[in-house]
């Protein structure tokens, strides 16, 4: 039995088990530093990084961001000269945003590009919408990269990497606490489900919550619902009018055995009148 298990756990050490879904693209064009654009079975697609922001470059309405072009260097040199690019899907996200890019992790020639750009403070972890796989290991390498107070946190004034603060979600009368560290966002809990209503979102006071925001005091979370208005099942209908049809013939019918006393009643009147005459 010891040499089957022993087995077991050789092979699934050996035997690399991927959740996500991989695929192997070639490289387009550059975008900016957490987007880009890749040819996929014959199609070019655009993708933006997962759970990462780095500062803008070309974004319509923003001016170029400190380290902004460094990011996005960064990132076009890496991806121009990679021998293989690996894109993969998390299955705790959405495949696509509402822009139809692909939500992706960007591996190049062996190397997480959102690891990459979290370490040298390029990018900074946000828009975590999900229970994302590297999540955790992306925010423990910001917090080395706040305290090198490299790239975009240069000018950052680091505090404890121990100081925690508390995000409690409220729901249903019930609460769950998660604590986070400080400097990072919290991932939303998953959505708390209430007999006969419909799950609108995390509300801080009268705001929905921007789960893209940085912790930086306790806070509490309240879940807001709004009721399902029921829809009268037609099972109902049928059962009304078959009632409606009972209640309709036990009328008739009493009617009918009213009718019929009445005429005999009638009948016998007629029937003693003639003898009496007689």
């Amino acid at each position: 039995m010891k040499k089957i298990i022993v087995a077991i756990v050789l092979f699934l050490w050996v035997v690399p088990v991927f959740a996500n879904e991989q695929v192997e693209v070639a490289f387009s064009k550059c975008v900016d530093g957490d987007t880009a654009k890749f040819i996929l079975d014959g199609q070019e697609i655009t993708t933006r990084f997962l759970a990462i922001d780095t500062p803008e470059t070309v974004h319509p309405t923003k001016k170029e961001e400190p380290f902004g072009k460094e990011a996005s260097n960064y990132t076009c040199e890496k991806l121009t000269n990679a021998k293989k690019i690996i894109l993969e899907y998390d299955d705790g996200s959405d495949k696509m945003d509402k822009y139809d890019r692909h939500l992706v992790w960007v591996y190049y020639d062996d190397h997480f590009l959102q690891e990459e750009l979290i370490s040298l403070g390029y990018a900074k972890v946000a828009y975590l919408y999900g229970n994302y796989a590297y999540t955790t290991d992306l925010q423990n390498l910001e917090i080395v990269a706040k305290s090198n107070k490299v790239g975009l946190w240069s000018d950052y004034d680091f505090y404890d990497t121990d100081q925690k603060y508390t995000v409690t979600f409220s729901y249903d009368g019930k609460n769950k606490k998660v604590s986070v560290f400080e400097g990072n966002t919290v991932n939303p809990i998953d959505d708390p489900k209430k007999e006969g209503y419909k799950f609108l979102g995390w509300y801080l006071g009268n705001e929905k919550y921007d789960f893209a925001n940085i912790v930086t005091s306790d806070l509490k979370l309240e879940a807001k619902y709004e009721q399902i208005d029921k829809e009268t099942s037609p099972y109902l209908y049928i059962l009304a009018i078959i009632v409606i049809i009972i209640i309709l013939i036990t009328n008739y019918r009493g009617k009918r055995t009213k009718l019929k006393r009445k005429i005999k009643s009638s009948i016998k009147k007629e029937i003693k009148k003639k003898l009496t005459s007689l």
